[in-house]
């Protein structure tokens, strides 16, 4: 396949994602709230931490959270 378009390291729009990922997560660290990596794997409290770090992102791409179901 010639035209690959997947998005991996080095494709603009996978460094772009990167970065906002890397962004969310320290804002999130900085007003003293955990990420998913923070809590114990698949417990209720990183379901609760992963819906939240989400929800952040969503934000930061501009999204409204409340739209999210």
């Amino acid at each position: 396949m010639d035209n690959d378009d997947r998005l991996r390291p080095g494709h603009p729009l996978y460094e772009e994602a990167m970065a906002l990922e890397m962004t969310v997560r320290t804002l999130r660290r900085a007003q003293g709230k955990k990420n998913p990596e923070d809590v114990l794997y698949a417990s209720p409290e990183w379901d609760v931490v992963s819906e939240e770090f989400v929800r952040d992102l969503y934000r930061a791409m501009g999204g409204n959270p409340g739209d999210l179901h």
